[in-house]
């Protein structure tokens, strides 16, 4: 528990030196229209969080849930008292998952279904659509996609972090405070996320892209060290179709070993992004770094995976309902005036389209 807090403490520090600009335009935009309403909302759900008092909880819980029904949306209830957890509101929720785009690259480059029912049948396609040319008054040859049903389902992810009682009884008054919170519950959703949105087995989590029933086109690094026409062999191994709405994927040590490659004129294929918030390019298509690749793959332990696909039309992340936040059992919280929560929000994922990924294994830093 000790070592996950100070990752986050950690994580926390680096986004706000990188994005801090950017986390405080979010930020506004999510809240600065907030109405007199909603303030008052959010400032009573920080007041229950920090008294534990089930008849404030309760309140709090009855209005959130007629937000969400003024806006056509179906949130399951808490149980009354001292007994249930607490619904987030709308304006709140709202901040934390768009914070979450900060440390989710997945969330980025994917398409994302807000609100998405119990579960969503998407298609999948078997075998693409055939042309054929017809001679005059000739019959045509019937052709159709075959398409095998794809169940998006979304499953419950939980973040678990520990506030001091007077964070929590300050938040209720003074935004940058809740600013902070809703930071550090929208980080350590997203690590969840990550990990499945990549490696998800889709039992109790939603599918990975790399460890999902999908089968990417494989291209295998030819050398000792990954090389531009590695790279080059990758970008091709997608159709036209795909290519060019086509995104890269890497881990950390991915991209340590692409930054300095270079073309046949000895030009380098990797640029950095250079207005803030834009990511690097490699042969100018866009690089999204996601350390959930593990950097430990092959017989040396120590090669990664270089991915290239339209994430953002094949890979559906799918948000159920809202989040709400339950109290931790952590022994220590009495005795050091602290409160443990847990955000829970119900999430889906999946990629479904194999011809949409390409996968370079074996990438190896010279």
């Amino acid at each position: 528990m000790t070592k996950r807090k100070d990752y986050i403490d950690a994580r926390l520090k680096e986004l706000q030196k990188e994005k801090a600009k950017d986390n405080t335009t979010t930020y506004q935009s999510v809240r600065k229209n907030e109405s007199n309403e909603d303030a008052q909302l959010a400032s009573a759900f920080y007041k229950a969080l920090a008294s534990r008092d089930g008849t404030q909880r309760d309140e709090v819980n009855a209005q959130v849930s007629k937000q969400y029904e003024s806006k056509g949306q179906v949130i399951g209830t808490p149980g009354a008292g001292t007994a249930g957890g607490i619904l987030v509101p709308t304006t709140v929720a709202d901040s934390i998952i768009t914070q979450m785009l900060y440390v989710s690259p997945i969330r980025q480059i994917s398409k994302v279904i807000s609100n998405m029912p119990a579960q969503l049948q998407l298609p999948s396609e078997a075998s693409v659509v055939q042309a054929y040319w017809v001679a005059e008054a000739g019959a045509i040859t019937a052709s159709q996609e075959v398409f095998a049903p794809n169940v998006l389902t979304p499953y419950e992810v939980a973040g678990l972090d520990t506030f001091s009682n007077q964070v929590l009884q300050d938040a209720a008054v003074v935004p940058d405070l809740q600013t902070w919170v809703e930071q550090r519950f929208a980080l350590a959703l997203a690590l969840q996320e990550n990990q499945a949105f990549t490696n998800g087995t889709g039992s109790g989590q939603p599918y990975g892209f790399r460890s999902s029933y999908i089968t990417p086109t494989a291209v295998a690094q030819a050398g000792a060290t990954v090389s531009y026409s590695d790279v080059t062999k990758l970008m091709f191994a997608l159709g036209t179709a795909y290519r060019s709405n086509a995104v890269f994927v890497t881990s950390s040590a991915g991209a340590l070993a692409l930054t300095n490659l270079r073309d046949t004129q000895g030009r380098p294929i990797w640029r950095d992004g250079l207005a803030n918030g834009n990511p690097p390019t490699l042969l100018g298509r866009p690089v999204y770094i996601v350390d959930e690749i593990p950097s430990n793959l092959g017989a040396g332990t120590n090669a990664t995976e270089l991915w290239f696909g339209t994430f953002g039309q094949n890979y559906i992340i799918g948000d159920r309902q809202g989040l709400s936040i339950d109290y931790g059992t952590n022994a220590n919280d009495f005795a050091t005036n602290q409160i443990s929560l847990r955000v829970v929000k119900r999430v889906a994922g999946m990629p479904i389209l194999s011809q949409a990924f390409a996968k370079l294994s074996g990438v190896i830093a010279s």
